[in-house]
């Protein structure tokens, strides 16, 4: 047999991988847009000073975000990480603490936030124009902000456990509720800004009654249990900790977005702001298409990385770089060509808004290209525990573009905020690629990393048979037996010919020198469903670590998968 094959497990990542993309990207969609929404309705029904009251608001907006990012991501990583460890129990409490963090967070914020408009909004750039407009929006939205955060985090979380198709029904109802109260309230019904701002909180709730259906099911990592911490569990810093660098990218966006409307107010007025709306909005939507690409890295790499499998880490990341990049791709070069189509949802008639908009428009598609790569070398170090490199190119980007948009202003009227943008993601993508070890590894080819061997193809008696072979080379003659007891021969009694997916059979030489066997196949059931499966929360007292010589059973990402860690530490290097 031959030692490696990795075709065969790259193959199960890039199916996996569309179930991680697709689904969450069309849920961020409806979930995330509803600020172009409002944008668009409130601009025609409005005018353009409510259409940049909506800008306005903008900044509080990512605030909110920076705490969702934390709990979202943070518990979804750890989560991911418990799936391939195969401890269930934990990532039920992990799940239990993200969930009293982020609702005691966010309350406090939106008290304050309500508290201090009058200052904020001043803060903001608001003009007095736009000021009531942008008051009602910030009170509403804030009121009803835990329902919106809610909806946010759920999309991280329920993706890392499994249950994505959940999330994307969640979002489109919670779309649809805010499409139609937007129109209904702005356009028959002729009401203000506040209308815009019920819809986006209504949807959310909707969206939020849609998730708790996650739970009625006990099989899920994510239960609400008893938060009480036991040993081995991790922090709270170490929950939130994989979320950092998403939770500094918003904070560097609502800063940069302060920025950003004060110049354009200076330069162009109202019609200034109106700008920094649309392309707020042109760049929400393309963050999220990059984070439906990118963001699919946290589930994937984590949960590898949580197996032990340093090459199946690298064939996420490279699979993720090729799909996100091709789609991307598209749009980009679209608008790059008729810029007009991002300009006509709003009914814009400023002279000055028309003149400036078409190249600002082309500038941010091309930082978009960059901001790709960058965002999912970003994502790979957060998911393989490398926080600080994945938060020092937040503060590269931070450095060079603040100053920059300041400075620019004084030769490039209109436009500093884009080329500092361009400017800063490629000093971010120097950094990656230059600064941050072997970072592109793994992109352009296969790497071998801790594999001893791997086989794949359709799970048959016959393939099972050449691997049971392979692990005779590799491990002693108790070992072997312990593998053929525990996984070979269950999983050869319950194959048929009417049922053979794609699998890979993988043998790892993990950190601890042990080794483990692995199988990934292609199937929402579990073969040996029959047999009894080892459960880490029948005893909440006892240590949790799963024991040596024990075949877990488990879903992974979407998968099955068989796992067996053999006591015995191993001499042996990893294949060539």
């Amino acid at each position: 047999m031959e030692n490696l094959d990795f075709k065969s497990e790259n193959r199960l990542i890039r199916h996996r991988s569309y179930r991680y993309i697709f689904p969450p990207m069309v849920g961020m969609i409806f979930a995330q847009m509803a600020p172009v929404v409002d944008s668009v309705f409130v601009a025609g029904s409005l005018g353009e000073e409510a259409l940049s009251a909506v800008g306005i608001v903008g900044p509080l907006n990512y605030i909110m975000n920076i705490i969702c990012a934390l709990c979202g991501i943070g518990c979804g990583v750890v989560i991911s990480r418990c799936s391939g460890t195969g401890e269930k129990a934990k990532a039920s409490r992990v799940f239990t603490r993200m969930l009293i963090m982020l609702v005691s967070s966010v309350v406090v914020l939106s008290v304050l936030a309500i508290i201090f408009a009058d200052p904020l909004l001043h803060l903001f750039s608001a003009t007095p124009e736009n000021y009531s407009y942008a008051w009602d929006y910030l009170i509403i939205t804030q009121a009803g902000s835990i329902f919106i955060a809610f909806n946010f985090v759920g999309d991280y979380v329920l993706a890392n456990d499994n249950n994505q198709n959940l999330a994307l029904a969640g979002d489109i109802v919670g779309a649809v509720v805010n499409l139609v109260v937007d129109y209904v309230g702005l356009y028959i019904f002729h009401w203000g800004i506040w209308i815009s701002a019920v819809g986006t909180v209504l949807g959310s709730v909707f969206c939020f009654l849609i998730y708790l259906l996650h739970l009625r099911k006990k099989d899920r990592l994510c239960r609400i249990v008893s938060p009480k911490r036991k040993e081995g569990d991790p922090t709270l810093w170490e929950i939130l900790k994989p979320g950092s660098a998403e939770a500094l990218m918003y904070f560097f966006f609502a800063v940069q977005l302060i920025i950003q409307n004060f110049v354009l107010r200076e330069d162009g007025g109202t019609s200034g702001l109106g700008n920094s709306a649309i392309i707020e909005n042109l760049t929400l939507v393309f963050t999220i298409v990059i984070a439906g690409c990118t963001d699919a890295t946290f589930p994937m790499a984590s949960a590898y990385e949580g197996e032990q499998n340093k090459s199946g880490m690298l064939m996420v990341k490279r699979s993720l770089t090729k799909t996100g990049f091709i789609m991307l791709l598209i749009p980009v070069v679209l608008l790059c060509i008729f810029p007009e189509l991002t300009i006509i949802p709003y009914n814009i008639t400023s002279p000055v808004m028309l003149r400036s908009l078409p190249f600002a428009i082309r500038l941010i598609n091309i930082v978009q290209l960059f901001t790709f790569i960058d965002t999912i070398l970003i994502d790979y170090l957060s998911a393989t525990q490398q926080e600080k490199k994945a938060n020092l190119a937040f503060v590269i980007q931070f450095v060079v573009q603040i100053p920059l948009t300041l400075i620019l202003n004084i030769w490039s009227e209109m436009n500093s905020p884009w080329y500092a943008a361009l400017i800063a993601q490629v000093a971010v993508f120097i950094y990656l690629i230059f600064f941050c070890g072997d970072l592109p590894k793994g992109i352009k080819k296969f790497h071998k990393e801790n594999l001893l061997a791997q086989k794949g193809g359709r799970l048959t008696a016959s393939l099972a048979g050449e691997f049971e072979t392979a692990v005779g080379e590799i491990v002693s003659k108790e070992q072997l037996e312990t593998v053929r007891e525990k996984m070979i021969v269950p999983l050869v009694g319950a194959l048929s010919d009417d049922f053979t997916p794609d699998c890979c059979f993988s043998i790892l030489k993990r950190s601890d020198d042990r080794i483990s066997v692995v199988l990934h196949y292609d199937s929402k059931t579990d073969l040996l469903e029959d047999l009894p499966e080892y459960d880490d929360s029948e005893d909440d007292e006892k240590k949790e670590e799963v024991p040596p010589d024990t075949c877990i059973r488990s879903e992974f990402l979407g998968m099955r998968r068989l796992m067996i860690i053999l006591s015995e530490p191993s001499t042996l290097a990893p294949a060539e």
